[in-house]
């Protein structure tokens, strides 16, 4: 039995380190720089986040797939990893912000994101991108599982370089 525990934590400690290394790895795609119109009139520009981890989920208000993950991504939110719903490929009359807020969840929406989604070559619903701290896509995903071991590793190793000091 011990030394299943032993081998089970050897394991988990490959991943984090694996996790780790992506992190730090600088072949990473690096995110252009976008201006993401949000729901409340405000303007986001990437740039200006530089120097923090975030998460962009591109998502649709019809989509089943994207109402399936984001509880998951509400709850990476409440860690602390600041997420951004871009929402795209949306009817005329479609309310995204209002969607969220009315399955109660808080993140921010940018809206009409069609030329972003299209820039970055994102054609479905739901992908939702993990960006480090240097503005790196280390992570994209077109998961709609929200217990996805993948979706909450990126988060934890995205939460733990908001820790590290940078030198």
């Amino acid at each position: 039995m011990k030394q299943l525990f032993i081998a089970i934590t050897l394991t988990l400690l490959s991943f984090t380190a694996h996790a780790q290394q992506e992190i730090t790895n600088t072949t990473h795609p690096k995110l252009p720089t976008l201006n993401l119109q949000m729901a409340d009139g405000s303007i986001i520009n990437t740039h200006d986040l530089l120097g923090q981890p975030y998460v962009l989920h591109f998502w649709a208000t019809w989509c089943p797939y994207c109402k399936k993950l984001q509880p998951a991504l509400q709850k990476i939110d409440d860690m602390g990893l600041k997420v951004i719903a871009v929402s795209f490929k949306e009817d005329e009359d479609a309310a995204p912000a209002k969607a969220l807020s009315d399955r109660g969840y808080t993140f921010k929406t940018a809206i009409k994101a069609d030329a972003i989604a299209k820039q970055l070559g994102i054609r479905g619903t739901p992908t939702t991108l993990f960006i480090n701290k240097q503005g790196d896509v280390i992570w994209l995903t077109n998961t709609s599982n929200p217990e996805d071991a993948n979706l909450h590793l990126n988060a934890r190793t995205l939460l733990h370089s908001m820790e590290l000091k940078t030198e």
